[in-house]
């Protein structure tokens, strides 16, 4: 038999399969969904984010003067306020996440267990990617501040301030770091999306003054902000650098108290968290896996 004759025959037995365009994007989308329902809880922080989103500029909307500043003990100008609340929040939330898409980044690459498997502690792992990430943050915090200086935004900076300042930024790092490591605990055992870091961004936003002082939420709700570092360190800094008040004030000692109260309570227990995660993780064999 000739080869083409080969070829006819086996053509006539194999026809081939002509599948349509529209066919293959369905399949597209079928897949993609029951990836994204997998992660019900994600599903869930995305419906919660958009109503978040609206409650928060509903009470920015309260701010019609500068009376509620004024009563909340900073200078009366707003452009200041939500440009030092805006700038540091995106500075914590870019700097927290990144640690969160580092530990996923090294699941990817691979490198994940080759690391944690050597001498190398996992709390050493942690300190070198959260130091990374929030020297990484500062730029983008320096170039928001400038800008904010650029449009119109007023700061009062006298010696005592700025070194107050750069103390509570060092405090506000070191919390933060601790709700990173949380978070980089979730994304061990869930691989996809870290709902620690996504609900503090969005809680904070909302309950932690990054927009408009906590007196214009209903008293029900002041208490939550009390629960975030982040609250005491806009607080503080808002102080420092609106009203050039320094450590020598009373305000601003009790938020660097809290600060450092926050640290010492949360910084063992995001540890171990961490740690019962990797320990699981590594005994059910996915340290690796992504």
């Amino acid at each position: 038999m000739k080869l083409e004759e080969i070829i006819e025959f086996l053509g006539e037995r194999v026809p081939r399969l002509e599948v349509g365009v529209l066919e293959k994007v369905k399949a597209f989308v079928i897949r993609d969904f029951k990836t994204w329902w997998t992660y019900r809880l994600w599903v869930l922080l995305d419906i919660t984010g958009a109503l978040t989103s609206v409650a928060t500029y509903y009470f920015v909307s309260k701010i019609v003067t500068p009376t509620a500043l004024v009563s909340a003990g900073y200078t009366a100008d707003f452009l200041t306020f939500t440009v030092i609340g805006i700038a540091f929040q995106h500075y914590v939330w870019s700097s927290v996440s990144g640690l969160s898409e580092a530990i996923r980044d090294e699941q990817y690459d691979g490198t994940m267990e080759t690391i944690l498997s050597s001498r190398t502690s996992f709390r050493v792992f942690l300190l070198g990617e959260s130091v990374f990430r929030f020297m990484v943050g500062s730029y983008f915090l320096i170039a928001s501040l400038a800008m904010g200086l650029i449009i119109g935004a007023k700061f009062n900076l006298t010696l005592g301030s700025i070194l107050s300042a750069i103390v509570l930024t060092i405090l506000l790092i070191a919390s933060h770091m601790v709700v990173g490591v949380l978070g980089a605990g979730a994304i061990l055992k869930l691989k996809e999306g870290d709902p620690i870091v996504w609900a503090f961004t969005w809680l904070t936003q909302l309950f932690s003054g990054v927009l408009y002082p906590l007196g214009l939420l209903p008293g029900y709700l002041q208490w939550i902000g009390a629960a975030f570092p982040l609250t005491y360190s806009l607080d503080g800094l808002r102080r420092c650098l609106m009203n050039g008040e320094d450590l020598a004030s009373a305000a601003i000692l009790g938020d660097a108290a809290n600060l450092l109260l926050f640290i010492v309570v949360m910084l063992p227990v995001s540890l171990w968290v961490f740690k019962v995660a990797y320990d699981s993780t590594r005994r059910e064999g996915a340290l690796g896996q992504y």
